[in-house]
């Protein structure tokens, strides 16, 4: 299941790529050399990325993030290196702010969520697995992270949904939407599978 869980993580980093952030030489010299320094880290923290340094891109793009919180390339970059980081709790709000307030492609970008909340749910499903067959491991913990995972994969299920719309590859998303779909009703005990309010059994409803 290592093996599984690594490639499944390393397939979605590969399918991201980052977006560039465009350097306008306009207005006062002040303005120019701010535009510079940005766009320097974003080109930095993209080479970085493409070499494996994800920590790296990480600290570039949290640099460039703290000078302008409100650029949603920048934002969108360190969601995306967040993301390959593994660190699923920190990309979901910058995503989630870009679905609600930025200009960019709302459907990619709810795609994208979708997809770190299913890299998240992965994570705790594995973290799980892991625990269930550790003698020492503490058992008192496996039903919450199983919640947690599940939850993960509902609010993926419903994040790929939100996109399909505005999708050229919707066929794609709803195929993984019918996985996720079976994945979650496998795992769930019978009482789960027929509660009308589950994510799960509604996939159409939002919560």
């Amino acid at each position: 299941m290592t093996q599984s869980f690594s490639k499944g993580v390393k397939a979605i980093v590969l399918s991201m790529t980052l977006m560039y952030l465009s350097l306008a030489l306009t207005g006062c010299q002040q303005n120019v050399v701010y535009q510079r320094s940005m766009a320097e880290l974003n080109e930095k923290a993209q080479a970085l990325m493409a070499a494996g340094d994800i920590d790296g891109a990480v600290s570039r793009l949290e640099a460039a993030h703290d000078l302008q919180p409100d650029e949603p390339n920048t934002t969108y970059n360190l969601a995306i290196a967040y993301q390959t980081q593994g660190s699923y709790d920190k990309a979901i709000p910058l995503l989630k702010q870009l679905v609600e307030k930025s200009q960019l492609d709302k459907a990619q970008v709810q795609k994208t969520l979708g997809i770190t909340y299913e890299a998240k749910a992965d994570q705790l499903a594995f973290k799980v697995s892991e625990a269930e067959s550790d003698p020492k491991a503490d058992k008192a913990k496996i039903p919450q992270m199983k919640a947690e995972a599940q939850e993960a994969y509902e609010l993926a299920i419903e994040s790929y949904q939100q996109a399909m719309p505005g999708l050229k590859n919707a066929a794609e998303v709803e195929k993984q939407i019918e996985a996720l779909q079976a994945r979650l009703k496998k795992s769930q005990t019978p009482a789960e599978a027929s509660n009308p309010g589950s994510a799960a059994a509604n996939p159409q409803e939002s919560p």
